[in-house]
């Protein structure tokens, strides 16, 4: 019996993992999207569009535009970036320190976790880094 309830504990820590992951991903996307800095509000051209398509009259230009609490949003964002790239440093540090351990015990375990805690910080400062260009890019 013992085997089987750690069995459904491997399965709740497992979902956990990936819901934290999927949270985790979304977090991302939602500082990296907002996080590049404002643009001076500029007039877009006029989208061509067929005749019968859209609803005429109505011209969306997203965009900060004298939104309140603009730079409050940007303040918010630019401290969850720098928390998130902390996050991320110390992930890469302890994910060594384990890896290192792992490898001089023998513990094979450890040092695979460590590594896949090196690799995950390492990538996510990376995402961090690069989503404000990948998102301008993607919005282009």
């Amino acid at each position: 019996m013992a085997g089987r309830g750690s069995l459904r504990r491997v399965g709740w820590w497992r979902r956990g993992r990936r819901l934290v992951a999927v949270a985790g991903a979304a977090l991302l996307l939602a500082v990296g999207g907002w996080s590049a800095p404002a643009r001076a509000a500029t007039t877009a051209p006029a989208a061509t569009v067929p005749p019968g398509a859209g609803v005429p009259g109505i011209d969306v230009r997203p965009g900060w535009q004298d939104m309140p609490g603009q730079d409050k949003i940007q303040k918010l964002l630019d401290v969850a970036s720098q928390v998130g790239l902390a996050c991320c440093i110390g992930s890469v540090v302890i994910g060594g320190a384990a890896l290192g351990v792992g490898r001089a015990t023998g513990a094979g375990q450890a040092s695979g976790r460590g590594l896949a805690m090196v690799l995950g910080g390492g990538g996510g400062a990376v995402l961090i880094l690069l989503a404000p260009s990948l998102i301008g890019w993607l919005s282009r």
